[in-house]
């Protein structure tokens, strides 16, 4: 008689393990922190568990319509249910930082944040920066809020004394100008930039060294240090060209025009 063959049995477990929400005590820690982007007033508030990790945050706008700041309330409610939940907050992180809409541009009232792209921007920039230490996230770190970071990287060393190197390359971009053109400097800046406009474009910028009053003839500015002038003004949002009135190269893009942030002048409307 013939055995029959053995049948292994199999069972697939399948465990569930459902996420429970970590509610916050009653009484818990935070901070409000008030800004401006833009011209737009921004409230932040935070909400702590007792270990410190963030668990809650509200966001009010003020002077904006109904529809928006009820959105902006639901939004902040689902970023806290997230937070309750078990969702780390650097996913949140990665995924808003750099949204671009309006109301954007400079941030005034954050100590370490200068420049937001949108309000949703400005929020995690700030929530990083202050509870996962993401200094890369702000354009102004600890280090340059010491009293002595001012001119710290523009000093020698004790007894260090400029190569011969380094005077052949300064000797090279020094120029007389005589008498003449000592006269003609007015202006206290380092240079002036003159830029022709046409209907909001800019077509031409040009550049007029002007002596120092550092030495004995001066020392011309070179087109080097205009250009990466202008570079850092891009990085910070602005358009990175010098306004007409000023000089200032604070200027950002409003509508069809181009508006200083230093001086409030307009150009290149139509």
């Amino acid at each position: 008689m013939e055995k029959e063959p053995l049948k292994i049995a199999e069972k697939i477990i399948e465990v569930v393990r459902e996420r429970k929400r970590k509610t916050l005590p009653h009484r818990r820690a935070g901070y409000t922190q008030k800004a401006v982007i833009g011209g737009h007033k921004v409230y932040l508030r935070t909400g702590q568990y007792s270990d410190g990790s963030l668990g809650e945050i509200f966001i009010d706008m003020h002077k904006e319509g109904a529809a928006y700041r009820s959105l902006m309330n639901c939004f902040a409610i689902a970023i806290s249910l997230g937070l309750q939940h078990g969702v780390p907050l650097e996913e949140f992180v990665d995924a808003f930082v750099f949204t671009r809409f309006e109301p954007n541009g400079i941030v005034t009232g954050n100590e370490r944040i200068t420049m937001a792209t949108s309000t949703i921007d400005y929020i995690f920039r700030d929530l990083a920066i202050h509870y996962l230490d993401r200094t890369d996230l702000a354009q102004v770190t600890p280090d340059d809020l010491r009293a002595d970071a001012i001119g710290k990287n523009h000093e020698s060393e004790p007894g260090e004394t400029p190569s011969q190197d380094s005077k052949d390359k300064t000797s090279g971009i020094i120029q007389n100008k005589g008498e003449e053109s000592l006269n003609k400097t007015t202006a206290p800046s380092d240079f002036q930039a003159k830029e022709n406009r046409s209907n909001g474009q800019a077509k031409a910028v040009e550049v007029i060294p002007i002596l120092s009053n550092e030495g004995e003839g001066g020392q011309a500015v070179t087109a080097k240090k205009l250009i990466s002038t202008a570079v850092i003004a891009k990085l910070k949002g602005y358009e990175g060209d010098p306004c007409d009135d000023c000089g200032q190269l604070t200027l950002v893009r409003n509508g069809t025009c181009l508006k200083c942030q230093t001086c409030g002048a307009t150009s290149g409307c139509s």
